[in-house]
């Protein structure tokens, strides 16, 4: 067993390294509110904590997580980086030995280890401080199946029944995406069914039951509290929100490539994307080619086992599939690399003729993710250090101005390639940084936005570059 967990240790940091080059430590975006408002919490704020939405999302655990990191690092990035480094080590262990545990086989787990870790859309989970709850959330689903798993395994499985409930509480309290569990759980129920009629196979779902009333009554909690994105149900929006997915999660779309505002870096940057799909696409068809090859000898637990991988694939997204963001993809694709593994796995123990190909899928399928990775891990890097001229600057700027005047910067960087600068990081990084001043950021998607409000007025008005 530790023998086991040392390799999938081992695999997962080797590809998970590829991000270690975005790490900075600079604050992003919203990290300079998230940690601010979580940098003084005590026992007395709890109630309202658990009980009331902040900023229009419920993520209690989340918030105390970066509180009990904030004690540590305060507003440093570098700390909460290495803090997310680890749990991303962790998420790629716990799915790795999930499937190790699934086929019976240590070396799909490694591989899946690998696969997952080098995934190129876990780049703002693991580089972005205010992402990192995908991370916990995905740490704690990932422990509430594998406590699962054991609960159906052993004979007195009381205590894994309830180390379920927490975990999967646990995991909606740092992010509401991980309501899907318990349909995850009753797919799984329903396919390792032996039971002869479907009223035998429901019966086997009381289980879930439970944990499907837990989020029946968060549902109703998020419905009452409201959302800060639009709820409207779009048949063409879903569509197209399930292409970008799959082209991100499956087919190594870089994922600052797939909103309507990449237009301009598809027109001056196309290959990346161009050659990173057709890869990962090849590899895809070819794997699909080698299960239909083999799908007579497949025995019937390995064929289970694809399918509850596929269906986590797509049952991670219902939560999400409103909107489209890569961060959000971040259940689904460890489904993805359950499924691209699992077929590897099930191809090489089925022929031997054909194992040549298997390898060739699954290399370029992590080569494809591995330069995915690199590319959206330097532009966070990027990101960080703009982030730290910029505020270099404002300090020298600032220092010819007198105290407790108003000052308007404006065409300050929004994001870069969609690596956030300092979208919403105002006004909380004033109060953080310029205490002396009344300072209001203006970005440079904003065009010439100060001009027209009355904060400027009156105010020096500086001009970032």
């Amino acid at each position: 067993m530790i023998r086991r967990l040392l390799l999938f240790t081992t695999a997962a940091f080797a590809a998970s390294a590829i991000y270690l080059p975005g790490f900075t430590n600079a604050l992003l975006a919203d990290d300079w509110a998230v940690i601010q408002r979580n940098l003084d919490l005590s026992l007395q704020d709890l109630p309202h904590l658990l009980t009331a939405t902040h900023g229009g999302w419920y993520r209690p655990v989340f918030d105390l997580f970066i509180s009990v990191c904030a004690q540590f690092f305060g507003f440093k990035a570098l700390g909460y980086h290495i803090v997310a480094f680890v749990l991303y080590l962790v998420v790629a262990v716990l799915a790795a030995d999930i499937i190790g545990v699934l086929t019976q086989r240590t070396d799909v787990g490694a591989l899946t280890a690998v696969l997952f870790g080098v995934h190129g859309a876990h780049a703002e989970p693991v580089l972005w401080v205010s992402a990192s709850n995908e991370l916990l959330a995905g740490l704690f689903v990932l422990l509430g199946l594998r406590s699962y798993l054991a609960f159906r395994t052993f004979s007195s499985p009381g205590g894994y029944y309830a180390l379920t409930v927490v975990c999967y509480t646990l995991a909606i309290g740092a992010k509401e995406t991980a309501i899907f569990l318990p349909v995850a759980l009753a797919v799984y129920d329903l396919l390792n069914a032996d039971e002869r009629t479907w009223r035998e196979r429901l019966r086997r779902l009381a289980p879930v039951a439970p944990l499907l009333a837990i989020q029946g009554v968060f549902v109703a909690f998020r419905f009452w509290t409201g959302s800060p994105y639009s709820v409207e149900i779009d048949p063409i929006r879903i569509a197209v929100n399930l292409a970008y997915y799959l082209a991100v999660g499956l087919f190594a779309l870089p994922d600052n490539y797939g909103y309507l505002t990449s237009l301009s870096l598809w027109q001056q940057q196309p290959t990346l994307p161009l050659v990173t799909m057709t890869i990962a696409i090849c590899a895809a068809i070819m794997l699909g080619w080698l299960v239909w090859q083999v799908r007579r000898r497949l025995p019937q637990r390995q064929t289970r086992i694809l399918l509850f991988a596929a269906a986590w694939s797509v049952i991670a997204l219902y939560p999400v599939i409103l909107t489209a963001t890569g961060r959000t993809a971040f259940m689904a694709t460890i489904g993805i690399a359950w499924l691209i593994t699992a077929i590897w796995g099930a191809v090489w123990q089925a022929t031997e003729m054909r194992r040549s190909f298997c390898v060739a899928a699954l290399i370029l399928l992590i080569g494809a993710n591995a330069g995915v990775a690199s590319y959206r891990a330097y532009w966070w890097r990027q990101a960080g250090d703009e982030m730290e001229r910029a505020i270099a600057w404002m300090d020298a700027s600032l220092a010819d101005i007198p105290s407790g005047a108003t000052v308007c910067v404006t065409r300050l960087p929004d994001k870069l390639h969609h690596a956030y600068v300092f979208r919403n990081a105002f006004p909380t990084l004033a109060h953080v940084r310029f205490p002396d001043h009344i300072v209001h950021g203006f970005l440079d998607v904003a065009g010439d936005a100060a001009q027209q409000d009355e904060r400027c007025a009156r105010a020096y008005i500086v001009r970032y570059k």
